[in-house]
């Protein structure tokens, strides 16, 4: 698990342009932000320059992250996931059709939030783990799910906000 109050205290040094918090910010996620990278793309190289240009991003922005908005980790996974849409390939919109909700990695993801994902129906938990880890937008989304897409908009939403609700408590 990453230490929530070190990567808020690393940004923070970060927003005041302190190198050394970057590369010991960096030391701690970088190998996270290859993996979502890569899941999304599916190709090593693109994944390395994702995770560079997530890395710049969180670099850039580190003034913006709120502690009192969410967890440090979760800014960072949005930032890198952006990255890593914005570098796919105009040919990587063709989904390869294994591809499906991946089992959750119990060392990656917490147990209360995967003890969530286990409590949403199967249809709202693929979706949105369908999108949040292959980076799927709505609409391939909509079009690999063979669904009507404000269907499927319909699932991302209700599965986040059961989530959101879920790990409220």
């Amino acid at each position: 698990m990453l230490d929530e109050g070190e990567l808020a205290r690393l940004l923070g040094a970060m927003a005041g342009g302190d190198r050394a918090a970057a590369q010991a910010l960096y030391r701690m996620v970088g190998g996270r932000l290859y993996g979502i990278a890569n899941r999304i793309l599916r190709d090593s190289a693109l994944a390395e320059d994702a995770a560079h240009q997530a890395f710049l991003k969180i670099w850039k922005n580190a003034h913006r992250f709120d502690a009192a908005k969410g967890k440090a980790s979760t800014w960072i996974t949005i930032l890198t996931r952006h990255a890593a849409i914005d570098c796919r390939p105009r040919q990587m919109n063709e989904l390869p059709d294994e591809i499906e909700a991946p089992r959750l990695d119990e060392t990656f993801v917490h147990p209360r939030l995967r003890q969530a994902l286990a409590d949403l129906p199967e249809v709202h938990r693929n979706a949105v783990v369908l999108m949040y880890v292959y980076g799927l937008t709505h609409s391939e989304l909509a079009a690999h799910l063979q669904a009507p897409l404000g269907t499927v908009k319909s699932w991302v939403r209700r599965g986040t906000a059961a989530l959101k609700e879920s790990l409220a408590g």
